[in-house]
Parts: structure tokens; C-alpha cells; sequence
């Protein structure tokens, strides 16, 4: 028999995503009929989604946060409301695909697995495969790379392991979820949080898997694109990145390669007057206190910043 699932969704007040999304999954979890729940994180600060909710979707729980917090404060608060140990992380723009959670929950057999992601095809196209992800450090900075988003050829997609689950399709045990504090607060409000705890869990030993065998699908920022522009994603991903850098860089090398690059960075900016990429650095800067307290925070890792990009490279085979 399987094991029961919470499926958690941080959400805002968009109820034409839950009209659109929320069908699939239910009738998904209905028909594994192991006593799954769906809990919603109503994240307004409003309490905007239980009635509507409670009318269109009876069996779907809701919980109402007193102030918006953001996507990983109302995911720890619903992790921590869940009835079951096994917790599916769902972004609402998500479409779920018949038979997706069970081949998740077989991976999180093996207790080295602390996440595992589905085969996560944006906008809905095969060729497009979101969740095959790997770190890199290039040109002094660290970076995310999707090789199914940009190769134009076909490749074999097996289990794998990947850097990191994306935060919005990962599916993990609450336990060790809440032991490592969720998702660090450090990234508010968005953007790295999920590459952070990937890191963690590799560097301690644990591994994060790949599971093309489950398929969903991610209409992209169906939320939240809709209230943010284009420049503050980018603005918040720039800054994190470079705030993952100064949490986990640990070999002298590395760090000294990184901090050529920020200069590098900075006067090019300051020469072309590129003043969004000098916005990233002081947004970045404004958080160094706190990124320098999370590295002093972290325990020994058994692994290497060079190591863990090593040990987290996806294996692809040939198209």
C-alpha cells in the first residue's frame, strides 16, 4: 500500500488556477485512495480562499495566514499543518498528469533521498523539461542550468540525480523539512530558496533525485507573474544568487575567483552605466550581514562546494 501524501499549495487569491489545477489532482488522489489530503496556504493576509474553496472543493483544507510572509513562510506553516509525514510542495500553476505522486513516493524508500522532483515540463511541452538541474561556478559566479530548456536535441531521461527540486514540485519528508528550518529566510521573497536546501542536503550526504517517471506540468509564474514585473524577478534572482555565494563558497580559490568577478562586475556596470546590475550588487550587499550569519550558522559539511557540484551533476543519456 502506499504511503499517504499532503499535497501543500502556497497560494495568493488567484481562483482561476485552483479552477484549472485543482480538478486533475483530486481525481489523482482519489483514485490512489490511501487517505492523501490537499492543504491551501491562503497567503494573502486576507482569508480570501476558505469559503470559495469550501463551496467549489469540500475536500481541500485551508489555512489562513494572519500576514502575507511570502512562498517560504506559507510553505513551512503548512508543512507544519500537515496530517502526514510525506509533504508534495505544489505551486498552483502546476497540472498534475495521471499517476505522477507514485513513483515520488517510491524514490523516498531509499533514506539517503531527502527530495525528490517529477519530470516538470514547462508550459506543458515533452521537449521542455524544467526539473533536470545542475549547479555550476563559471566566470566566478554560481549559476542554475537546465540543459533540457536549451539543447535543441532530444536526450534519454533516466533517474537521476539533479542539484536541487524546484520548490513548487518537490515532494519530501516533513520531519526532515522542519529539522533543517524549511526553505532560509535569507532569499525573501522569492527566487534560490529551493537551490539553498538542495546544497544543504547534498553537502550533508543526503542526495536529491530526478523522477522522470512522474509527469506535471508548470504553466509558468501563473501567480505571481501576474503581480510582479520582469525587472524585480530579476532583480531578486541576481541578488540571491550572489547571496548563495556568500553562504556556501568554501574553497579560497573559488572565493577569490568570486570576489575578482564582483569587481570585474561592478566597474564594467559602472562604465556602461548598467545601473540594474549595480541595483543587484547593493541589493545583495544590504543582505551580507545576514548571509555572513547563515555560513557562520552552518555545520561541517561532509561534503565540498567543489564535491557537491560533482556528486549533483544529472547523468543523461544519449537522444
Amino acid at each position: 500500500m502506499s504511503r499517504p501524501v499532503s499535497v501543500v499549495l502556497p497560494a495568493l487569491d488567484s481562483l482561476a488556477l485552483f479552477e484549472r489545477h485543482l480538478p486533475p489532482l483530486l481525481e489523482e488522489l482519489a483514485r490512489r485512495a490511501v487517505g492523501d489530503e490537499v492543504l491551501v496556504v491562503d497567503d494573502t493576509g486576507r482569508d480570501v480562499l476558505a469559503e470559495p474553496l469550501a463551496r467549489r472543493f469540500p475536500a481541500v483544507r485551508v489555512l489562513a495566514r494572519e500576514a502575507n510572509g511570502g512562498f517560504a513562510r506559507a510553505l513551512k506553516s503548512g508543512v507544519e499543518a500537515a496530517r502526514h509525514e510525506l509533504v508534495f510542495s505544489m505551486n498552483t500553476d502546476v497540472h498534475v498528469r495521471p499517476g505522477f505522486l507514485a513513483p515520488l513516493v517510491s524514490c523516498l524508500e531509499a533514506p539517503d533521498v531527502a527530495a525528490v522532483a517529477p519530470r516538470v515540463l514547462l508550459g506543458g511541452s515533452e521537449d521542455r523539461v524544467e526539473s533536470l538541474v545542475e549547479l555550476a561556478f563559471e566566470d566566478g559566479m554560481p549559476s542554475v542550468v537546465q540543459p533540457l530548456l536549451s539543447e535543441a536535441e532530444q536526450r534519454t531521461l533516466e533517474r537521476t540525480p539533479v542539484a536541487f527540486a524546484v520548490g513548487g514540485t518537490v515532494l519530501f519528508r516533513k520531519r526532515e523539512f522542519l529539522a533543517r528550518g524549511g526553505f532560509d529566510p535569507l532569499y525573501e521573497p522569492f527566487y534560490w530558496e529551493d537551490v539553498d536546501l538542495g546544497f544543504e542536503i547534498w553537502s550533508r550526504g543526503g542526495r536529491v533525485l530526478l523522477e522522470p517517471a512522474s509527469v506535471v506540468e508548470h504553466h509558468h509564474r501563473g501567480t505571481i507573474g501576474k503581480l510582479v514585473s520582469e525587472e524585480i524577478f530579476r532583480a531578486a534572482i541576481e541578488r540571491n544568487r550572489l547571496l548563495f555565494a556568500w553562504k556556501f563558497l568554501d574553497d579560497p580559490e573559488l572565493l577569490a575567483e568570486h570576489v575578482a568577478a564582483l569587481l570585474r562586475s561592478a566597474l564594467d556596470a559602472w562604465i556602461r552605466d548598467e545601473r540594474a546590475e549595480l541595483l543587484w550588487l547593493v541589493l545583495a550587499l544590504e543582505r551580507l550581514d545576514a548571509a555572513l550569519a547563515a555560513r557562520k550558522r552552518r555545520r561541517r559539511a561532509a561534503l565540498s562546494f567543489r564535491e557537491v557540484l560533482e556528486r549533483s551533476r544529472p547523468e543523461l543519456g544519449e537522444g
